[in-house]
């Protein structure tokens, strides 16, 4: 009992403080294209990012760590397999929003459109994010 304990704290806190930033990611990208003052986003957008693969990463080891201090109980659930697919969907996302960064703001490469495609993809977390807490939370598959 004291593992669950653990893991769901540090699950908690990584959410909080990691994954919290993923409404971020679209915000900058869309501020910095509509605004265009913003001298350089893509060091903010990047260690946006960076942050939240670590967040990401640091999830899925503690929801592991979640599921081994039940013996296993929740990869038996239908919700929690969701969870995974809907996981899976975010580190597509995050890696065309990383794809679209380094090569918009690349020599030649188009800012606008780069920008475009990172708040698209950003949204696309969100969305994702939005869809695991409910499934977490809610539990609404058996």
């Amino acid at each position: 009992m004291m593992l669950y304990v653990v893991a769901i704290a540090i699950h908690v806190v990584v959410a909080v403080l990691a994954i919290g930033v993923v409404g971020a990611v679209p915000l900058v990208a869309r501020l910095a294209r509509k605004d265009g003052t913003m001298a350089s986003p893509e060091r903010l957008l990047a260690a946006l990012l960076r942050v939240m693969q670590l967040g990401f990463f640091a999830m899925l080891l503690t929801g592991i760590l979640l599921d081994i201090s039940m013996d296993g109980a929740f990869h038996r659930t239908t919700w929690f397999k969701v969870s995974i697919a809907v996981l899976a969907i975010i580190g597509f996302s995050h890696a065309r929003a990383r794809v679209a960064l380094r090569k918009g703001f690349a020599p030649g490469g188009g800012r606008e459109v780069a920008l475009a495609n990172v708040e698209r993809w950003g949204w696309t977390m969100c969305a994702a994010v939005a869809v695991i807490t409910l499934l977490m939370q809610m539990k609404p598959l058996p």
